[in-house]
C-alpha cells in the first residue's frame, strides 16, 4: 500500500476572524477616544489661554492709565463706565497769563504735533493755589458737558528766555540742557492764570466702557465724551455686559457709587477694576476668566 500525503488545509474559522475583528475594533475606538480627548484637552487650554491673556491685557492697559490720574481727574464714574482726564505732559507755569494763552516750561518730548491729537478731548489742569503745599487744581471739568473746562487747541515750541518780566523759567538755558527741558506755549479757552512755579498737565478725556459688537460684548476706549468719535474695541469678548466692572472707595476703604457727583467723585481714593472675558470657541471648549485689581488715585 501506497502512503498518502494528508495536508493540513485548515484555515481561520468564523469565530476567530470575527473576534480579531471585534478587537481590533475595540482597539481603534481606544486610540480614537485617545485622539479625541488629546485634541478637546488641546483645544480647551488654547481656549484658557486665550481667556487669561485677553483679560490680563486688558487689565493692564485700564489700569495702567487709572494710575496716572489725579484725584481731581475723575469726570464719571459708574459700575461699568469711567471717564477721566489722562495726563499727556507735565510741566510747570512760567508766568501767571492766562485766558487764551500760557507759558509753561514742560520736560522736552520728541515733537509736540504729535504728542497727541489735539481736539475736543484735550484739556489743562492747573494748580492754581497760591499756597505752597496745598494744590486746588483747575478749572475743574464739570460732568455732564465738560462745562467750565479749559480746552487746549495747540502747543507750540517758545524759549522759555523770552518771556515778560517776572518769568520764572527766564533763567533756565534750553540751549545748555536741551534734551532735558523746553519751553511752550499753550494756546486755548478758559486757561487759569496760575501762579509762577506751579504745576500744570495737559491731559485727554479718555473712558471705557462696554460696547455690543456682533452679538458680542467688548470693552471699548474712547477719546471724549459718550458718542464721540474716536472709539475702539480694545478687549473681549466679555462673559456679559458687565465684564467690565469698577467699584469705588474712599480712603478708610468706605464704596461710593459717584456716577456724576463732582462732590463724590472727589472722594474716590481707590478703584477696583474687575475684567471677565470669555473665549470666541463654541461649545465644551468654551472657556471663561476674570481679573481683579485695584488702582490708587494719586494724590
Amino acid at each position: 500500500m501506497s502512503s498518502v500525503d494528508v495536508r493540513d488545509t485548515r484555515g481561520f474559522t468564523l469565530v476567530e476572524v470575527l473576534v480579531a475583528l471585534m478587537l481590533t475594533v475595540l482597539l481603534g475606538g481606544i486610540l480614537f477616544q485617545i485622539v479625541r480627548g488629546q485634541a478637546r484637552f488641546t483645544t480647551v487650554q488654547s481656549a484658557r489661554q486665550e481667556v487669561q491673556q485677553n483679560a490680563r491685557g486688558a487689565m493692564e492697559i485700564v489700569g495702567s492709565e487709572l494710575r496716572a490720574v489725579q484725584d481731581s481727574g475723575l469726570i464719571e464714574a459708574t459700575a461699568n463706565s469711567i471717564t477721566f482726564l489722562l495726563p499727556r505732559a507735565w510741566g510747570v507755569s512760567c508766568r501767571p497769563t492766562g485766558g487764551t494763552t500760557m507759558e509753561v516750561i514742560f520736560p522736552t518730548v520728541p515733537d509736540t504735533t504729535v504728542m497727541f491729537a489735539m481736539n475736543g478731548a484735550s484739556g489743562l489742569l492747573a494748580d492754581t493755589s497760591a499756597v505752597a503745599g496745598t494744590p486746588g487744581w483747575g478749572p475743574l471739568p464739570a460732568a455732564n458737558g465738560f462745562g467750565g473746562r479749559a480746552t487746549v487747541t495747540s502747543v507750540a515750541a517758545q524759549n522759555p528766555r523770552l518771556g515778560a518780566a517776572g518769568n520764572v523759567c527766564a533763567a533756565i538755558r534750553p540751549d545748555s540742557a536741551p534734551a532735558r527741558v523746553q519751553g511752550l506755549l499753550v494756546n486755548g479757552s478758559n486757561l487759569p492764570a496760575v501762579p509762577a512755579g506751579n504745576s500744570v498737565y495737559i491731559y485727554q478725556v479718555a473712558r471705557y466702557d462696554v460696547s455690543l459688537v456682533r452679538n458680542e460684548y467688548w470693552i471699548r476706549r474712547s477719546n471724549g465724551l459718550p458718542g464721540d468719535a474716536n472709539q475702539q474695541a480694545l478687549a473681549g469678548p466679555l462673559t456679559s455686559a458687565a465684564g467690565l466692572a469698577f467699584t469705588y472707595h474712599r480712603a478708610d476703604g468706605t464704596e461710593i457709587v459717584p456716577g456724576t457727583d463732582l462732590a463724590l467723585l472727589r472722594q474716590v481714593a481707590r478703584i477696583a477694576i474687575k475684567v471677565a472675558t470669555r473665549s470666541r470657541s463654541q461649545g465644551r471648549a468654551n472657556q471663561s476668566d476674570s481679573l481683579v485689581t485695584s488702582v490708587l488715585l494719586r494724590n
